[in-house]
């Protein structure tokens, strides 16, 4: 007996909105495209994405919300078996192709059975096999979609990106169980080789794309061999204090692959000067430049539901670390994680709400290292290593009304002490570099060298008001005047060391400032965002949590667009 078909509910939906060129395209496929990392990436490049797939129905209606243009599939493409099947192998030919690719459980996956068994690509579909495998297993095989695709249409171009543990993609090593031996990885990449593409393997992390995030990712960009080969040497401008000049860095490794393919900056790899080798550091992005400052949370100690024991004591070892520093992200749900202050990149976003800012609740940010005067509650611009104006960030207690510059005519003074005197200096914590003030450039901030910052109030009415500790009365440089409440002689800017961790504030990172966090242009105070989305903030969470930083794909891409131009030029002539 015959056993009946399943019903096929893979969605197909036409573009909402008609391409208004068609002719002098280099069109692009998304697989697993999310909400749409990747194809925001390529698209600053200009490469026009025509179709997009994902088998989850909110970040294929967020993509499509986006990229209207472009084509949509609601669909597993990896296991046959689903009722929600859709083939790789029947999407639409493309120029370019990218994918960003399960970043889980790539241990030993159904690929295997090809690997050991030499079959061909032709010859992976196998019922009975399929059926045996678990759904994680499934989930470690989204690379094979990439090839199914490349055999079936043969795209010009193709980009890739995981994480780095993609490399170690194979049967588990002896005592290692969620640690392959990276043959299937060797496989798969050289199947690749025998469809006529040659490749390079790219280590990079956002934070150096203008993304405030620290995210370590590996990117596969594999190329026809007829092609001429693009340039993908990430070379960024830096300062070197050996050379005293700014210089081309030149990213080199340190140690090389461990068995577990974890790959991160700093520890596997490094940038170097490209003149006398020295370590450099190249320009990066301060979490700053993400952060929601016109809400700080609630007062710990006035929470309705007080924090867990175990969250509090990570919020203490966080003020004892960083006590200069009147606000900082820390990790709230994990026993793991960094904490980290404005200046670094955030720590990896996952596809969780995990990070918290613990501030001493009045925080402003105040920069402009390009001379506008412009700084209350603004983001904040890249923090390069380049000597440029300082950037600051001040705190003050209970104070009302709205701040005032130096430049602009006081309030009425009232009989009592009303107003105070806002002052900052950054203070770099390393031997021999001088603490400046926001009218000196800002030394160079590096991942080892962590700026603190000094914040001072001193009254504007009689008396004389002494500065902290060991700072002397120069370095201290008046920035803004603020209307106050009980100040005191004594009473200076606020740090989390001035206070008990119950008069702390808390609360955990928006869904908006996530986004931001992750390199997506979404809605903030005061600016309308590109980016639409919608949805509980869990949902937005994970979306931007496993999503490719544009930044990045928009560097690769315009890379590969380079080459494809190349070629049509030599072809033309």
């Amino acid at each position: 007996m015959t056993a009946p078909k399943k019903t096929r509910t893979a969605t197909h939906r036409p573009a909402v909105r008609r391409r208004r060129f068609r002719h002098d395209d280099l069109v692009a496929v998304d697989l697993f495209s999310g909400f749409g990392g990747l194809t925001r990436g390529i698209e600053l490049a200009g490469f026009t994405t025509i179709m997009a797939a994902n088998h989850n129905f909110y970040k294929v209606e967020v993509h499509e919300a986006n990229h209207p243009e472009a084509e949509h599939w609601i669909a597993d493409l990896v296991d046959p078996e689903s009722a929600d099947y859709h083939s790789a192998r029947d999407l639409p030919a493309a120029d370019l192709l990218v994918a960003g690719v399960s970043c889980v459980n790539h241990s030993i996956a159904n690929t295997i059975k090809a690997y050991e068994q030499g079959l061909s690509l032709f010859e992976l579909e196998d019922p009975e096999f399929e059926a045996r495998v678990t759904r994680s297993e499934r989930d470690r095989a989204t690379a094979n979609c990439v090839l199914h695709y490349a055999a079936q249409h043969h795209p010009r171009m193709i980009l890739v990106e995981c994480t780095t543990e993609l490399t170690s993609w194979g049967p588990a090593l002896q005592g290692r169980s969620k640690v392959g031996d990276g043959s299937t990885y060797r496989w798969w990449l050289g199947q690749f080789d025998l469809l006529g593409y040659r490749h390079k393997v790219l280590y990079l992390n956002s934070q150096f794309f203008g993304v405030g995030q620290s995210r370590n990712r590996l990117y596969i960009a594999m190329w026809d061999k007829k092609l001429p080969t693009p340039d993908l040497e990430h070379r960024p401008l830096s300062w070197c204090g050996r050379c005293d000049q700014e210089v081309h860095a030149v990213w080199t490794w340190r140690t090389g692959i461990p068995p577990t393919g974890s790959v991160s900056y700093g520890r596997q790899y490094n940038y170097r000067c490209s003149r006398c080798r020295a370590e450099v550091i190249p320009p990066m992005t301060p979490s700053l430049d993400a952060l929601d400052l016109s809400t700080l949370g609630t007062r710990i100690g006035d929470r309705v539901k007080p924090l867990q024991p175990a969250t509090m004591a990570r919020a203490e070892r966080c003020r004892q670390r960083f006590a200069q520093f009147p606000a900082i992200l820390m990790p709230a749900k994990s026993a793991r994680g960094s904490e980290r202050h404005p200046w670094q990149p955030m720590a990896t976003q996952t596809s969780q709400q995990e990070t918290a800012v613990l501030s001493t609740g009045a925080v402003f940010a105040a920069h402009r290292h390009n001379g506008d005067g412009k700084h209350l509650s603004q983001p904040m611009d890249t923090v390069t290593s380049t000597h440029e104006k300082a950037v600051l960030l001040a705190a003050v207690n209970n104070y009302q009304g709205a701040p005032r510059g130096v430049d602009e005519p006081l309030p009425t003074q009232a009989g009592s002490e009303t107003l105070s005197l806002l002052t900052a200096g950054v203070v770099p914590f390393r031997k021999n570099t001088l603490p400046t003030v926001h009218a000196e450039p800002m030394p160079t901030v590096t991942s080892d060298q962590i700026p603190g910052l000094l914040t001072a109030e001193t009254p504007a009415r009689q008396g004389k008001a002494r500065p902290p500790s060991g700072v002397a009365q120069e370095q201290l440089f008046p920035d803004s005047v603020l209307p106050n409440r009980h100040v005191r002689r004594d009473d200076w800017g606020t740090a989390l060391a001035d206070l008990a961790l119950e008069d702390c504030y808390f609360r955990m990172l928006g869904p908006h400032e996530v986004g931001r966090g992750c390199g997506f242009d979404t809605d903030f105070p005061g600016h309308r965002g590109e980016f639409v989305v919608w949805g509980s903030a869990r949902d937005q969470v994970d979306g931007f949590g496993n999503a490719v930083s544009p930044a990045v794909g928009a560097w690769i891409g315009t890379r590969l667009r380079a080459a494809l131009d190349s070629a049509h030029h030599q072809e033309a002539a």
